[in-house]
């Protein structure tokens, strides 16, 4: 069926019914401020009980003078009996679930001031039109107002480059998608994640996600490798930074795709700032961290009543290779846990600055290495074996630092790996 899609100015429009089919058309004309009187036998919505209505069954009489029907009756007879007026009263008809009796369809819409999209499927489906106008609603900025009016006031201009005017609209509408992507396990990847990367027209993935979560991102997506591991970046964060703002000024939907969650110690912090500077419009979705994470898989409960009554989560990394060790005071806290991440090749300089700090040497400590992965280990020990504890795991591999993590307080589970007591 080849429609045209039109907007249309007010009309004189009564909708007739006042049950859940009836409500749904309802709430559209409502969110447009399209005004409309309603005709129905009974009021069978709770939608309708703040609603004037004129409460009869409908009759001949009740279509004249209306520009625009909406039948959401059900009925046959009143089907029959528009169908049979139409001619002679000249009014629009839109027949509920009967599209080859409309003149016109509801289309599933998504408003960003002054932009409407209207998606329609003819009638046949309008499932499938919400579906497609939910992506299309996740896919734009959320804010345009400001784009329009720049846009506007450009379009004014008796020297107004035609050029510059999409060069300007496509700066506007493109999005981030700032992602965490958890330790590499599938399972453990969140449905806003997986949502998200659908909509990718680029994503720049770091080296800790996982080859399984990478084949996920969709054929469609070009994918640019932004990893940064230590002694070895492959891209500067200032290089990063400046990819983000390339696509997403090309009007792209980009995704920057993190190992763990992005909140913590994944430079977030500056990537957000770079693009509210340039007015980039962008989304967080949350990871699953390794810090939590290797909690889960080692058995390891950081808070335990009368144990650990809270948890820090620390880097012992800082930018490039500097070692980070102003945290080392918070060991002493009672009843406290430690979490430290990036801190397997500092084992050696951590345990030298918790025995400087005077801090006891038997305290209970784990690396927790290569986690959710088939060679994932435990290695408890103390904090004075730390430099051995390392040599037996590999990174990467989150340090547990606190009583909780005492033999007698592990608990593991089915999915809890190799533990290995030193």
């Amino acid at each position: 069926m080849s429609t045209l899609g039109i907007a249309l100015t007010p009309k004189r429009t009564l909708l007739i019914g006042a049950g859940k089919v009836a409500a749904q058309k309802a709430r559209v004309l409502d969110s447009l401020d399209f005004a409309y009187e309603i005709v129905a036998e009974s009021r069978l919505d709770a939608y309708f009980e703040t609603k004037k209505l004129r409460l009869k069954p409908f009759e001949d009489a009740d279509a004249e003078g209306f520009e625009v029907i909406i039948d959401a009756t059900g009925n046959e007879h009143v089907t029959n009996r528009l169908v049979a007026l139409k001619p002679h009263l000249h009014f629009w008809l839109n027949v509920v679930d009967v599209p080859e009796l409309c003149d016109f369809y509801f289309s599933a819409l998504t408003r960003r001031g002054d932009i409407q999209v209207a998606v329609s499927s003819g009638g046949s489906s309008p499932t499938l039109a919400q579906v497609i106008r939910d992506k299309i609603e996740r896919l734009l900025p959320r804010e345009l107002t400001s784009l329009i009016e720049r846009l506007k006031n450009e379009r004014k201009k008796p020297d107004r480059d035609l050029e510059n005017l999409k060069t300007i609209a496509k700066e506007g509408v493109g999005k981030v998608f700032l992602i965490g992507c958890g330790t590499g396990y599938m399972g453990n990847l969140t449905l806003d994640a997986l949502n998200a990367f659908e909509l990718l027209d680029v994503a720049l993935v770091d080296a800790l996600v996982s080859p399984e979560i990478r084949a996920l991102i969709p054929a469609s997506c070009k994918i640019v490798d932004v990893s940064k591991k230590k002694g070895f970046h492959s891209k500067t964060q200032d290089e990063i930074n400046a990819l983000l703002l390339e696509y997403a000024k090309q009007g792209l939907v980009v995704g920057r795709l993190k190992g763990g969650d992005p909140l913590l110690f994944g430079r977030l912090g500056e990537e957000k700032q770079i693009l509210v500077r340039h007015g980039i419009a962008f989304e967080v979705i949350n990871g699953i961290t390794s810090a939590l994470r290797s909690c889960t898989v080692s058995g390891i409960v950081p808070t335990i009543r009368d144990i650990s009554k809270g948890v820090s989560i620390v880097s012992a990394h800082l930018r490039e290779t500097l070692f980070n060790d102003e945290w080392i005071p918070l060991i002493r806290q009672p009843l406290h846990t430690v979490i430290v991440l990036m801190a397997h090749s500092f084992a050696k300089k951590i345990e030298d600055a918790i025995a400087k700090e005077g801090i006891d040497e038997n305290l209970p400590a784990a690396f927790v290495s290569k986690i959710d992965l088939p060679d994932q280990v435990t290695i408890v020990g103390t904090v004075g074996k730390l430099d051995k504890m390392s040599t037996l795991c590999a990174t990467p591999a989150v340090l547990i630092i606190g009583e909780c993590v005492a033999k007698e307080n592990i608990i593991p589970a089915e999915n809890s790996g190799k533990i290995i007591y030193i």
